[in-house]
């Protein structure tokens, strides 16, 4: 199970789900000081998923799945999570939520620590455009963590 991380500052919603999904000893800190290696836009100012990268990088495996596969993440067996991503129209920016077994975990101020993924879906609508896929992270099968979440 993914634990909750609070978002300290009003953007850094990636850093706070990233570091939910990967789990100890990927903590926010380690995190935040890790991207600073990865490039987060192009020359001409496109937004690189840089965490995308940085999971690889930390042996994690990832793929894109369909949004309707969020409900399929206990088949995991508490083997990974799911970043989602969705656009928030009232306040026009990003945010991004972790997934676990359990339903979505949001960095956000005042965020319960699991959402059913059904409910969260409905309270955030119709201000929340959610994206088609969310990219799903299975943990390193030598990861000892799994047993600890």
């Amino acid at each position: 199970m993914v634990t909750r991380i609070p978002q300290r500052t009003q953007d850094d919603c990636v850093t706070c789900a990233v570091a939910m999904v990967m789990g100890p000893p990927y903590t926010y800190e380690r995190v935040l000081a890790d991207s600073d290696r990865y490039a987060k836009t192009t020359g001409g100012g496109r937004f690189i998923l840089w965490w995308e990268i940085y999971l690889r990088d930390e042996g994690f495996q990832t793929a894109y799945r369909p949004f309707s596969e969020l409900y399929s993440l206990p088949r995991l067996g508490g083997g990974g999570a799911g970043l989602l991503y969705m656009y928030l129209t009232r306040l026009r920016k990003g945010h991004v939520v972790a997934v676990d077994e359990m339903g979505v975990i949001d960095p956000a101020d005042n965020a319960p620590a699991h959402v059913a993924i059904r409910d969260y879906v409905l309270m955030c609508r119709p201000d929340a455009v959610f994206d088609q896929e969310f990219l799903e992270v299975t943990w390193p099968r030598s990861d000892s963590r799994k047993s600890t979440r």
